[in-house]
């Protein structure tokens, strides 16, 4: 009987119909979709496609890009495009965001027109070496707690008391921005020292604890803004008060729309921004820093993984890759100690 394996390492070819369709068409539809505005995303892909158009036009040796045809596009001119941008010293972050775009092209094409096949999906990307998530060290945070302090003192207004609150509750539990934003009064506990069933976003519930000396500045946030709430409801019922945010904005808000008190993303990135000194800081870098330090502490892999509410240890492993500065410093003490011991 004779075997078909070898079929299946036969590249796939679009649909006869398909393959003679304007690929520079095909490409503007799907930039229209994607890639629409002046933001960093769709700039990135139209300069992706773009590039891309431009070799694939010499490599197919196209009198002008309106010549190609789908056909045209096929998983050795993507290969080679990869190999091309690589050798002509591009970065390999660079490129392979360049065949991440072609990639996603390729498979919305595949959903919306019948016989379009990926030619970009059995491309393997450069392989990019891990880097350790960016924080900041101890000094920096003393000197960002000061800031914070400081510039509520200026003026002791409640928005300003919130924002240090914030600032503190980040570096003390690692949330993400939107876990810390839509969290409700009532999943503290008694004592302040968990916050229950914080939503993650793989729609799963972890309990956060807080540490000890995070909970008088937060006792004390409690009380002011119970004061700041009395000015919309003044008789504030239990209830009430469970179904607000527990970091809430007033600005704009109606006691008749709860929702209304809700933080903005924006507004949570606004405040830990103005607290920035050398380094420019956002939530995620004070969640970074949170899980490096927490490692450095505990040299526990697993536990930083659960504290940070991953799913998968493998993520929390970024966390132990190391510079070449430091792969060097321990090399150079490697070497000293070795000629030290011989003399």
């Amino acid at each position: 009987m004779k075997s078909d394996v070898g079929n299946l390492f036969v590249e796939a070819r679009p649909d006869k119909k398909v393959a003679t369709l304007a690929l520079g068409v095909i490409v503007t539809e799907y930039l229209k979709f994607y890639a629409e505005g002046r933001g960093h995303t769709a700039r990135a892909k139209q300069l992706d496609t773009d590039k891309f158009l431009e070799f694939l036009q010499r490599f197919k040796r196209a009198k002008q890009i309106d010549d190609l045809k789908v056909e045209d596009w096929d998983f050795s001119g993507t290969q080679r495009f990869v190999d091309e941008s690589l050798r002509v010293g591009e970065a390999p972050s660079t490129v392979a965001r360049r065949l991440a775009t072609l990639k996603h092209m390729g498979r919305v094409l595949s959903e919306r027109i019948p016989g379009f096949v990926n030619p970009a999906r059995d491309v393997k990307p450069p392989k990019l070496q891990t880097r350790r998530p960016k924080s900041i060290s101890a000094i920096e945070v003393k000197e960002i707690a000061a800031k914070a302090a400081a510039h509520r003192q200026e003026k002791n207004s409640f928005n300003r008391l919130r924002n240090e609150t914030l600032l503190r509750l980040l570096l003390d539990t690692g949330l993400r921005a939107e876990e810390i934003r839509t969290i409700k009064v009532s999943q503290l506990s008694d004592k302040l020292d968990w916050i229950r069933q914080v939503r993650t976003k793989g729609r799963n519930f972890r309990d956060v604890y807080i540490t000890s000396e995070m909970t008088t500045p937060l006792r004390h946030y409690l009380q002011e803004r119970k004061r700041e709430l009395e000015r919309f409801f003044p008789t504030l019922s239990k209830a009430v008060d469970a179904s607000l945010p527990l970091f809430i904005s007033t600005y704009g808000a109606s006691s008749s729309d709860l929702k209304s008190f809700e933080l903005s993303p924006k507004s949570v990135w606004r405040a830990i921004r103005n607290f920035s000194v050398d380094t420019r800081l956002h939530p995620h870098l004070l969640r970074h820093t949170y899980a490096t330090n927490l490692l450095n502490d505990s040299r526990d892999i697993r536990l930083v993984a659960q504290a940070l509410g991953h799913s998968d240890v493998r993520i929390t492993m970024r966390y132990t890759e190391r510079g070449n500065e430091e792969v060097a410093e321990a090399l150079e003490k490697a070497r000293k100690r070795e000629r030290s011991s011989r003399e």
